[in-house]
């Protein structure tokens, strides 16, 4: 059945929003100013702008970050652009910003406003109730729910039967039944990254290689998932699906061809699993002639030496692994399914393949002290690893572990950023142990004297040097923050 429903009764204008909020800056506190870097075109807003061109909609997309907007720019361009429809993102960082744009925005425009994102999916029904002004939240994944909302608004229809959104019904709030999840991903339309002005998306320094590129999902959900700290292993968590091979290169080649897009980020939560599936995208890039760096994440239990090796000849350079943490122990209590061997081999087979680690650790989980963080530390030294983050641990509602630690009366889900502590582990002190051990892990890796020098002598071209004294700037303000 096609995906797609058409109705030619009314040509609407649609805003979405992505509202004022620098993610970099309040989730690490990094000292930094001029420039934008840290953001990525978002692929989800690509796929929803090709289903509304499909609709024969007019769409437009506000990036708030990235245009330098206020609150009050933000408020004053809807009301030049005069829309039939606003949608907002929303993640539990930015509720309160969210929160008040929404009454700004309602003061001045009637247009019907829906909410989606983590926070719409998580919060649905609360966030209804504490912003009067909005009028639809969109639950769990947007295309075809999106779809049939603007379909019913258009065509004046009853939207009681449109699934998996809330809405107001006089003074009550009424949750429809969930929207069963589209199984085939290849349904949905390709994606229009022709709604962004690529030139201004910039990723952290030294996490990419060229420019323009672009953020891609071939799947989703997690084909692992069972992690007892992870969003995508939680009780809001997606089914795993992933798009054929076929698909995803015809995606990718449509970006090169139009948007002159040089590299990609594969944003899939595990990118290296399915070993055929792997082989026959390699194999396909050559095919085709698509010459194009690109990155992915790997998971230390599902990667193969084959699968590595073929991603680096095809034109991956760069391989990111959640390790998490250096002890057995811990890894165990967290059902992270991998052992610290593992991590090691996984580790070894990108580094020989000839491309960058990048990783990340959470010095924080239950069962983690202040030595064994630090063993994580030196676990990252040992192996050579390239690039890593060291965050302490946030309870994601709806996981495992949140409900564990919330029966504990330990949960806090005010978000306050991914250097602040918010959850104390029986080893630590208090928070400011946490913090500290978080600095000071950041000390440790990046101002070692082989380090710095190792990543001078990599320094080819201006470009080059510019990327290496961003990175400085970003990973100085964390450790030496506080």
């Amino acid at each position: 059945m096609n995906l797609l429903i058409f109705s030619t009764i009314l040509i609407m204008k649609i805003v979405f929003i992505n509202p004022p909020f620098d993610i970099i800056q309040k989730a690490y506190g990094s000292a930094r100013k001029g420039t934008k870097y840290g953001y990525w075109a978002p692929f989800g807003i690509a796929v929803l702008a090709g289903i509304i061109k499909k609709l024969d909609c007019k769409f437009e997309y506000i990036d708030s970050t990235i245009l330098d907007y206020t609150q009050q720019d933000v408020v004053n361009h809807v009301i030049q652009s005069q829309p039939d429809m606003i949608g907002i993102t929303a993640q539990l960082a930015t509720r309160e910003v969210v929160k008040h744009l929404i009454q700004m925005i309602r003061e001045k425009s009637a247009a019907p406003i829906f909410l989606g994102g983590t926070l719409a999916t998580t919060f649905a029904e609360s966030v209804m109730l504490e912003n009067p002004g909005l009028d639809y939240v969109v639950i769990g994944e947007a295309e075809q729910t999106l779809q049939e909302l603007i379909l019913k608004i258009r065509n004046k229809a009853d939207i009681s039967t449109v699934k998996g959104i809330c809405y107001r019904s006089g003074d009550k709030i009424i949750r429809t039944p969930s929207r069963p999840i589209l199984m085939n991903l290849d349904l949905l339309p390709q994606p229009d990254f022709g709604v962004f002005d690529l030139k201004r998306y910039i990723p952290l320094p030294l996490q990419y290689k060229k420019k323009p590129i672009i953020a891609y999902l071939s799947s989703r959900g997690c084909s692992y998932g069972r992690c007892t700290f992870c969003f995508e292993s939680g009780s809001a968590a997606q089914k795993y699906r992933r798009h054929s091979v076929k698909r995803v290169i015809a995606d990718i080649q449509m970006a090169v061809e139009e948007q002159g897009v040089k590299e990609v980020a594969f944003w899939d939560d595990i990118f290296l699993v399915d070993e055929p599936w792997v082989l026959e995208f390699c194999e396909l890039l050559h095919q085709n002639k698509i010459e194009i760096a690109w990155q992915c994440y790997g998971y230390a239990g599902s990667m193969t030496k084959k699968m590595v090796d073929a991603s680096a000849k095809s034109g991956c350079w760069n391989v990111y692994i959640g390790f998490e943490s250096a002890t057995q122990t811990v890894l165990d209590q967290v059902k992270k399914g991998v052992t610290v061997e593992q991590l090691a081999q996984s580790i070894g087979w990108v580094r020989d393949a000839g491309m960058d680690v990048r990783g990340s650790f959470i010095l924080s989980l239950p069962g983690e002290t202040p030595q064994t963080a630090m063993e994580s530390v030196k676990f990252a030294i040992k192996n050579d690893i390239t690039y890593m983050l060291f965050h302490p641990y946030f309870p994601e509602y709806g996981t495992e572990l949140y409900s564990e630690l919330a029966r504990e009366g330990k949960i806090i889900d005010e978000y306050k950023g991914r250097t602040t502590a918010q959850y104390i582990p029986e080893g630590y002190k208090d928070a400011k142990e946490v913090e500290f051990i978080i600095r000071k892990a950041y000390k440790k890796f990046y101002f070692r004297p082989s380090y710095v020098l190792k990543h001078i002598n990599k320094i080819r071209s201006w470009d080059d040097f510019k990327q290496y004294y961003e990175a400085m700037r970003f990973v100085a303000g964390i450790a030496f923050s506080g």
